[in-house]
């Protein structure tokens, strides 16, 4: 089996900067680190494929907590299926992680957020046929500090709602782990993990 880009015992992803991690951790904690392999379709694997060609492994996720409930965001690929999951998007080369965030955040559902917690340091084999393709997922606990929920980026969102954590944690994680998609495997284990994680923080 190939490995793509880098060695397996290799994968500290060089396209996030190490000092501007350290940053992270010293203001929003020490996240927990947790692994998942997923087996991911075709075209699933082209998109990170695609991701992987322009030097980019990683994705920021937010929970992003609007008074007992979270917001969540459909993409037009998925819409009307009942599957909504917690935002998510990548720093640009040499943006600051906790600037990407914020900017993504803003892009995905029209609300400035602040970080509260580094929650989740989640790596993820992304196994495809002819191969797999290191990948990584920064998890922060957010809330809100401004704006309407609305999507900025109307090519890339279908739609953006609030959503209990027993939603999140019951039907939508069923639908997605029974969608067969990869990906939507991997975003039902990081759902569990990070309220798991919240759960044992207190938070």
């Amino acid at each position: 089996m190939v490995i793509y880009f880098c060695p397996y015992w290799a994968r500290i992803l060089k396209d996030i900067d190490p000092l501007d991690e350290a940053n992270i951790i010293s203001k929003y904690g020490t996240p927990k680190k947790i692994q998942f392999a997923a087996d991911f379709l075709e075209f699933e694997c082209n998109l990170v494929k695609e991701s992987a060609s322009k030097g980019r492994y990683h994705d920021i996720t937010c929970f992003i907590r609007c008074g007992n409930k979270y917001v969540g965001i459909q993409k037009h690929a998925y819409a009307d299926t009942g599957i909504y999951r917690a935002p998510s998007g990548g720093a640009n080369m040499q943006e600051p992680l906790e600037v990407a965030a914020k900017r993504e955040m803003y892009e995905e559902t029209g609300f400035k957020i602040r970080l509260l917690r580094y929650v989740l340091d989640s790596r993820l084999d992304v196994v495809c046929e002819d191969g797999i393709i290191p990948w990584r997922s920064l998890v922060f606990l957010a809330e809100i500090e401004d704006g309407e929920m609305n999507a900025i980026d109307t090519f890339e969102i279908y739609d953006v709602k609030t959503i209990s954590r027993e939603e999140m944690l019951g039907p939508i994680c069923k639908l997605m782990e029974d969608s067969g998609w990869g990906g939507f495997r991997y975003r039902a284990h990081l759902t569990k993990s990070f309220f798991n994680e919240l759960d044992a923080l207190d938070i």
